[in-house]
């Protein structure tokens, strides 16, 4: 099989709905399922429970779903990395207890299969990457529970990483072939990235799987904001050019896009590219892979990112200045959605939730602007329960994704997205796109810093005037 080849092909699928979502947890479903049960007349405990997968079967009807990380969570009594039974056991549940729904949901007529790449809690620990050990057979129960055979060649693959097309390079789809890309096919191409097999330590290393750390995953929090806030990188304090996608990974996703013939290209990332939030894990906390990854998504056309890991919903963009004469928004930008979780949100944990909605507000320099249905003025981000969706119109070249709250209503919108478009940045554009790591707190310690050195040098005066004054006072009573 060469490099560019996908891994799996559906010639004959003419795809124009997607489903799409992350961060699933049996904990939190049945935490539901017992919260409703205890509030529940004797008529409604007979009624079937309706779970995220009856939704966005009734709501989309997808005709293929794209994992974007976290599939599973371990049980909340399990402290540090997860063992491999019981991650194995947390699969067995999602395909077989129809209590959580996503059994039936895959009895669904999904022509185009269910696929995906995993994020920390289902790669085995929170926040891991390449020092997890028994990445192997981690990789083998995530295979497995996507249904690919065991005789695939990508159970000896270093990670998850994998390439999906729909469609071919024969129909015309009923749209003008005097296109500026010259392509005249229906093609789709998923391309789904393994950000944690290869991936090095933060530069402050996380203790969100320390066993004997409590409060590892907020402590990881505040520590790579620090990282952010104070530029930790370009102190020299730890390496600018740490990997996350590793060397093999990086041919063949150069390959995969250059020599891509699709309509269509859609990247699956389990964190965020664009944000600027320097709480949250991104690709944002290793800057020189970001600028390659970007650099390398600059001339994609018709070209979306997905993410998912945050426990909220976004639209994220690397520019906010539309293109003279411009329809679609991805003309001259790159566009990200993120949609998590399926189960539980960021507006939900008694402990971050109430700091959950300040601490988005406070970093909104990525946000796309226009695309909060409720109020077009508001952010584009959306704090509880959701999924995603894509919708093709082959007719007119373009596409839209969209976010759904838990009930299938539609919260957040990207607008019309061109399938002959891409961002087109120019080196100095691309240099402009912002970043997590932006030393937000050197101007704060710059101003306060002389404030504290006047403190310390009072202080430093008066300790040493009552030192010599108590001496003197000494001095007189032995006289």
């Amino acid at each position: 099989m060469q490099l560019s080849s996908p891994d799996v092909f559906y010639p004959d699928i003419n795809l124009t709905r997607i489903a799409f979502g992350s961060c699933h947890s049996r904990g939190a479903v049945n935490k539901r399922i017992q919260s409703k049960a205890s509030s529940a007349t004797n008529d409604d405990a007979s009624a079937p429970i309706s779970t995220v997968w009856d939704v966005i079967s009734s709501t989309l009807q997808p005709q293929t779903f794209l994992w974007t990380g976290d599939a599973i969570y371990p049980p909340m009594s399990v402290k540090g990395d997860t063992p491999l039974h019981v991650m194995l056991n947390e699969y067995d549940q999602m395909l077989q207890n129809n209590t959580l729904g996503y059994a039936r949901f895959l009895q669904n007529d999904l022509i185009g299969g269910v696929h995906g790449t995993w994020d920390d809690h289902d790669y085995g620990g929170n926040d891991r990457g390449s020092e997890l050990k028994d990445r192997e057979a981690r990789r083998d129960a995530y295979l497995n529970f996507l249904g690919v055979l065991k005789e695939n060649k990508r159970y000896q693959r270093r990670g998850v990483y994998s390439s999906v097309e729909f469609g071919d390079d024969v129909h015309s789809m009923q749209y003008d072939s005097t296109n500026t890309q010259g392509r005249s096919n229906n093609k789709v191409k998923v391309i789904f990235l393994d950000t944690r097999w290869h991936r090095e330590k933060h530069c402050i290393p996380s203790v969100g799987s320390n066993l004997y750390i409590p409060f590892g995953a907020i402590i990881s929090c505040v520590t790579r904001w620090l990282t952010a806030g104070l530029n930790l990188p370009s102190w020299r304090v730890c390496p600018t050019d740490s990997q996350v996608l590793g060397d093999e990974q990086w041919i063949w996703l150069e390959k995969q896009l250059k020599d891509s013939t699709a309509s269509m290209h859609i990247v699956v990332s389990s964190i965020q590219i664009l944000t600027t939030n320097p709480v949250v894990e991104s690709l944002g906390h290793f800057p020189k892979e970001r600028e390659r990854f970007l650099r390398l998504l600059n001339d994609v056309n018709g070209l979306v990112l997905l993410s998912g890991d945050v426990h909220h919903a976004e639209i994220s963009v690397s520019s906010h200045e539309q293109r003279d004469g411009g329809v679609f928004v991805n003309d001259g930008s790159l566009v990200e959605v993120t949609s998590s979780g399926l189960t539980h949100s960021c507006d939900g944990p008694k402990l971050y939730g109430p700091l959950c909605r300040p601490i988005l507000n406070k970093f909104p320099g990525h946000r796309f602007k226009g695309g909060n249905i409720a109020d077009t003025n508001a952010q584009s981000y959306f704090e509880s329960r959701n999924f995603g969706s894509i919708g093709i119109d082959w007719s007119s070249r373009s596409f839209e994704v969209k976010i759904h709250n838990e009930s299938g209503d539609v919260v957040l919108a990207t607008g019309l997205l061109g399938m002959d478009e891409s961002s087109r940045m120019s080196d100095g554009e691309l240099d402009e796109i912002r970043g997590s790591i932006d030393g937000h707190f050197l101007p704060l310690i710059k101003g306060v810093v002389p404030y504290c050195i006047v403190v310390l040098l009072i202080m430093f005066i008066f300790y040493f005037a009552r030192k010599r004054s108590n001496e003197a006072k000494s001095h007189d009573k032995q006289e």
